[in-house]
């Protein structure tokens, strides 16, 4: 019955294959991958009519753009068009929106003309202001330069440090932290690269800086889980009532964020009595009816009401001297 059930949902794709995330490319791998890396404007967008005799429905729309920093590779024109799929879903395109500017990760495509975004959504950077993009171009330089230098060693202390620059800056915190710690990112179950936790040879000054960087964040979301799964050890009765104190701040709209606190809290306490309460809360992540925010409302409060006299389980103590 379930390989039916499989198969009906496969066919139902005209392409199935394509129906399913692609492995996450976070900053480094973008730049080692990429040709070309640009800021640019987006003039306009269209579609191409299809034929039978030149038909590909998975680059049929594009994107006029004009060039203004050319940041990798080299270009003969400072305008191309680059082709994409809007119509896509899962995994998601690199769509281009008129008059935008974006940070664009571009390859040449193969036996036909223009460019396409690498990576698809992973390489393109949108809504970026002018103080983030100069962070992305810092960090893309500071790559380009450590892989010339390297000897292609991934864990090498430039690039640990490279890394933690990352995850420093809320806007290129995803692209440090994903390779950090991978798994804080339930989308490293897609993930077909071999994926390793970095942040096991990361130092102490490295962690206690991660750490200070977490304490100071107001509104946690979910990317910023992977620092405090990083940083895990440092002081915990400490992050215990940080997550405690962040976790009041969020109510039944924001579950899904909710919810990664919520998960660390119980590791951290390892409560039967929270683990119940978060366990009700497994079907529950959107609440797209009035019953089911209801349900969440109930989950949330009753979390927050029970955590407030939970300490630390005990086998976690012994970090606790650490102070930050």
């Amino acid at each position: 019955m379930k390989k039916l059930i499989f198969l009906l949902t496969a066919t139902s794709f005209s392409a199935h294959l394509f129906a399913y995330p692609i492995s996450p490319r976070p900053l480094r791998k973008l730049i080692v991958e990429s040709e070309y890396i640009v800021w640019a404007r987006v003039l306009n967008v269209g579609s191409i009519k299809s034929t039978k005799k030149n038909e590909n429905i998975w680059e049929k729309d594009f994107a006029l753009i004009v060039i203004t920093e050319l940041l990798q590779g080299k270009l003969q024109t400072d305008t191309i068009r680059v082709y994409f799929c809007s119509g896509m879903i899962c995994p998601a395109p690199g769509v281009l929106f008129k008059n935008e500017e974006a940070l664009i990760f571009l390859d040449k495509r193969e036996k036909m003309e223009g460019y396409e975004v690498h990576a698809l959504s992973y390489g393109v950077k949108h809504g970026l202001n002018q103080d983030e993009y100069e962070t992305y171009k810092s960090r893309i330089k500071e790559m380009q330069t450590i892989l010339k230098t390297y000897n292609k060693k991934e864990c090498s202390d430039m690039v640990l440090d490279w890394l933690v620059k990352c995850a420093s800056e809320k806007c290129t915190r995803w692209e440090g932290i994903y390779e950090l710690s991978p798994e804080s990112d339930f989308m490293s179950y897609y993930d077909g690269d071999e994926t390793t936790r970095k942040d096991i040879f990361l130092s102490s000054q490295h962690r206690k800086s991660l750490f200070t960087i977490l304490l100071a964040i107001d509104t946690l979301n979910y990317s910023d889980m992977g620092l405090a799964d990083i940083t895990r050890g440092t002081n915990d009765s400490l992050l215990l009532d940080f997550l405690k104190s962040r976790l009041c701040r969020f109510n039944e709209e924001s579950f899904w964020e909710a919810k990664s606190i919520m998960k660390r809290i119980v590791d951290l306490t390892d409560d039967n009595e929270l683990k119940n309460i978060l366990k009700k809360g497994d079907d529950l992540y959107f609440g797209y009816t009035d019953k089911e925010k209801e349900k969440i409302k109930k989950i949330l409060s009753d979390f927050i009401t029970n955590m407030k006299d939970k300490g630390l389980k005990q086998n976690l103590s012994s970090f606790d001297k650490n102070n930050v």
